[in-house]
């Protein structure tokens, strides 16, 4: 399966569980094609690596600060051949949760990428700045 910016060239994002639902809310409310792992029960309940794989088959990036393990993976995939609709690593400093700004710097720095999308995705890494 080949995986682009998706119909019409329009990038779609899948959200890691960590991430507030309410900024996938938002973005969708933008007119983003955007989901949250946390809204979805079986999403939420699989490894990093199924996250990536099921990111993959919904032909979406997907957005995660959690570097240390989505790196390895990409890395790993990378040398078998297997591939991602792309990773969107956000920074925790940027995006701190713990903070008032949050979720709407989130949001406003996806919505930056979702309106300048790449022209291709697939195993694509990119920082959110």
């Amino acid at each position: 399966m080949e995986a682009s910016a998706g119909p019409l060239g329009r990038l779609r994002l899948l959200l890691d569980v960590h991430h507030s639902r309410l900024a996938a809310q938002r973005l969708r409310a933008g007119g983003y094609d955007v989901t949250a792992a946390a809204d979805d029960p079986g999403l939420a309940a699989l490894s990093d690596e199924e996250l990536l794989r099921a990111a993959w088959q919904q032909q979406r990036a997907l957005v995660t600060e959690n570097v240390k393990d989505f790196d390895r993976i990409v890395r790993s995939w990378s040398s078998t051949g297997e591939h991602h609709a792309g990773v969107v690593f956000t920074s925790p400093r940027h995006c701190r949760r713990s903070t008032r700004a949050y979720p709407a710097n989130l949001v406003a720095g996806l919505a930056t990428l979702l309106d300048e999308p790449p022209g291709e995705t697939t195993d694509l890494v990119l920082w959110i700045p």
